[in-house]
């Protein structure tokens, strides 16, 4: 998971707002919404960081909880609670225990939130690709409620991780041959990790890169 910085909303939700009886299955537009939080969020899931190609790939999600949307229909309209995620691993006959994201979340309550910097700089991981945190409600917001340690068929989330943590010292080392890794070289690799490219993607599953990079720069 990486820090995500909300935009504007889409000019389409803005407008059907304005109606006195706006509810969010009213809202035809939704393909506005999904290419805005495509775009703002770099073409990755908001939970699990994988590449979310396009808007057929993109599944709206609220973060606050179905039981607080139910009671106020206008509230799942607020652009601040949408967070762009991946269909989490559905299909057909899959247990539960298969699915990540919101397919596995449901309806509960979470304690994780990507549009909290300081949330997610509460998040850690393990040099195996595994996620956690020492806070016990965020550590069960992504391994419980998310499945985000999920590594079975399809997903392979925690062998993403750790490729790509791999492919992070590999670029280091690559930098510099021996020795202890100077600030300007780790600054240089995080600038990467958090800089979309031309296309504006992130690279996928770099949340556990950017946590490794500043990990080494607290000691550089």
């Amino acid at each position: 998971m990486r820090y995500i910085c909300k935009g504007e909303e889409p000019a389409s939700l803005t407008k059907y707002k304005k109606e006195s009886n706006a509810y969010y299955d009213g809202y035809q537009e939704k393909s506005d919404v999904r290419e805005q939080l495509l775009k703002e969020q770099g073409y990755l899931c908001g939970y699990c960081m994988k590449r979310l190609k396009n808007i057929d790939d993109v599944k709206i999600e609220h973060i606050v909880p179905q039981s607080v949307l139910k009671s106020d229909e206008r509230k799942a309209l607020d652009y601040k609670i949408m967070l762009g995620v991946c269909y989490g691993n559905e299909g057909e006959g899959r247990k539960k225990s298969c699915l990540t994201c919101d397919a596995h979340r449901g309806n509960d309550d979470i304690y994780v939130t990507p549009f909290d910097e300081h949330c997610v700089s509460l998040i850690k991981y393990d040099s195996e690709g595994h996620i956690t945190s020492e806070d016990e409600n965020i550590r069960k917001s992504v391994d419980e409620t998310l499945n985000l340690n999920y590594d079975g068929p399809d997903a392979y989330l925690v062998q993403n991780r750790k490729a790509v943590l791999m492919e992070c010292k590999k670029k280091l080392r690559a930098m510099q041959k021996a020795g202890i890794w100077k600030r300007k070289n780790l600054e240089r690799l995080l600038e990467y990790y958090m800089q979309p490219n031309e296309n504006g993607e992130y690279v996928p599953f770099s949340g556990i890169a950017i946590w490794y990079i500043n990990k080494r720069l607290q000691n550089a």
